[in-house]
């Protein structure tokens, strides 16, 4: 008898630790303005997940973005995310990237791979890599495997030199 107790005791610590830790993440999703079905727009972050607003530099350059695209400053890259459909929802979704210089001239000798993570819980890699398709645009299509919190890294190399850029969105 006191071994089903115990065990029924640490069942009910396990359950209110994932139950605490998932409250904890519905908080922080809510205040990022992903709370209830509501979905999170696609925001530019920095890699600590701090949203990086659009600069004059930027929005010279890429004029006032939809809410299916961001972009941001990356060096000497202005970096923008293009999503299809949006919103998202939870399937195949397709990823658009236009690497431009600060002066707003097309780069077409990068490679481009995605990282698609849920911060929130741990995922198996998800790391499509872009296509060129013309005057700085690549592109590929990707999954979502479920709703939540994203964060997508987009790993930039040219010749020996590689960055990345961030962004979140919440489906």
């Amino acid at each position: 008898m006191t071994k089903k107790i115990g065990l029924i005791a640490v069942v009910v610590l396990v359950a209110l630790a994932v139950f605490g830790i998932f409250a904890m993440r519905m908080r922080r999703s809510h205040m990022m303005g992903g709370g209830g079905s509501q979905q999170m727009e696609l925001v530019a972050v920095s890699s600590e997940g701090k949203q990086i607003l659009p600069g004059t530099d930027v929005t010279r350059i890429t004029g006032e973005l939809p809410k299916n695209k961001a972009a941001q400053i990356s060096g000497d890259l202005i970096v923008s995310m293009e999503l299809n459909p949006y919103p998202p929802s939870v399937g195949e979704g397709e990823f658009d990237v236009t690497l431009t210089d600060l002066s707003g001239q097309a780069i077409d000798d990068a490679s481009i791979n995605l990282d698609l993570t849920m911060p929130a819980m741990r995922m198996p890699p998800n790391q499509p890599t872009m296509e060129f398709v013309t005057d700085g645009k690549y592109h590929t299509t990707a999954y979502y495997t479920m709703r939540g919190w994203w964060r997508i890294e987009v790993i930039i190399t040219r010749g020996n030199e590689i960055q990345s850029v961030f962004f979140d969105l919440g489906l």
